[in-house]
C-alpha cells in the first residue's frame, strides 16, 4: 500500500472509512437498516483488521465512544500504528453534542489528525471569517497534533488559505459524478472541485470518492488517479471485507 506523510505521520493512501458502520449509507433507508443490523462491534472489528491486512493504517470516524473503544482494543492486538483521524461531526452515533466538546475528546484521545467538521465550517457566515475556527486549530496545533477540515464546499477552502487559518488537511469530496449527499444544494461543478484540489498544495483527504455506491469502484479511482495530486488520500467505507479487497487491489494499480 502506498503511503502518504502529512505532518510527521504516515498513512496508507487508503483511509478506512466508517459511514456503514454507523448505517450512514446516503443511499436509502433499506440499506442504513441493513448496516446497522449488521456492523454490530465485533463486525466493526473484524472490517479494520482485514484493512490492516491489506495495508491500511488509518480510520476515519466521527468523534465517538464507540469507535475509540474499538481502536483500543485493535491496538492492544496489533504491534503496528493504527492512525485515527477524527472529525467533530455532530451526530446520533454519540450523547456529545458540541464541536468543542468533541474536539476535546480527539484530543484526550490523542487522534493524529483532528477534523473540525462541515457543519461547523460551512455554516452561515456573517463576515468573510469563520468565527473560532483559529481558536480551535490552535488548540490542536498546541496538543502536538495535525489540524483538519471537513468541508463540502471549494469556497471555505478558498477562504481558510487566503486567511491562513493554519490547516494541514481538508477533508473534500471528489468523484466524477459531482455527489456529495442527497439533497446537497451547492452548485460546485466537478471541475471546480479538481482545480481546487490540485491547485492547493496542502494534501486532501477525498471523500465520496465512489459516490456513496453509485460509481463503480474502478472508474471512481481511475478517475481520482487522473485528477488528484501524489499527496492526497483517500477515504473509503467499505460494506464487506471482499469490498475492501477489490478496492485496495485497483489502488495498487492505479496509484
Amino acid at each position: 500500500m502506498k503511503q502518504v506523510a502529512v505532518g510527521n505521520v504516515v498513512f496508507s493512501k487508503v483511509l478506512c472509512g466508517t459511514n456503514a458502520f454507523y448505517g450512514h449509507s446516503h443511499f436509502s433507508e433499506a440499506r442504513n437498516a441493513e448496516y446497522r443490523s449488521r456492523f454490530d462491534d465485533a463486525a466493526i472489528g473484524r472490517m479494520i483488521e482485514r484493512c490492516i491486512s491489506l495495508g491500511i493504517n488509518t480510520v476515519e470516524s466521527c468523534a465517538n465512544e464507540r469507535i475509540a473503544s474499538i481502536l483500543s482494543w485493535l491496538r492492544g492486538n496489533h504491534p503496528e500504528p493504527i492512525h485515527f483521524v477524527g472529525s467533530t461531526r455532530i451526530d446520533e452515533t454519540s450523547d456529545i453534542k458540541s464541536h468543542q466538546q468533541k474536539l476535546a475528546f480527539l484530543i484526550e484521545y490523542r487522534a493524529e489528525i483532528c477534523v473540525i467538521h462541515a457543519q461547523y465550517v460551512d455554516r452561515p457566515r456573517k463576515s468573510d471569517s469563520i468565527e473560532g475556527l483559529a481558536q480551535l486549530i490552535e488548540k490542536i496545533h498546541e496538543a502536538g497534533l495535525l489540524a483538519g477540515i471537513s468541508t463540502h464546499r471549494v469556497q471555505t477552502v478558498e477562504l481558510c488559505e487566503r486567511l491562513g487559518y493554519g490547516v494541514d488537511t481538508y477533508l473534500f469530496p471528489l468523484n466524477l459524478s459531482g455527489f456529495v449527499y442527497p439533497g446537497y444544494e451547492g452548485t460546485e461543478s466537478v471541475q471546480e472541485r479538481i482545480d481546487v484540489v490540485r491547485s492547493t498544495a496542502k494534501p486532501f483527504i477525498l471523500t465520496k470518492t465512489l459516490g456513496a455506491g453509485r460509481i463503480p469502484p474502478d472508474e471512481g479511482l481511475h478517475f481520482l488517479a487522473e485528477n488528484a495530486k501524489p499527496n492526497d488520500l483517500i477515504s473509503i467505507g467499505f460494506a464487506t471485507e471482499d469490498e475492501a479487497s477489490e478496492t485496495v487491489g485497483l489502488v495498487e494499480r492505479l496509484f
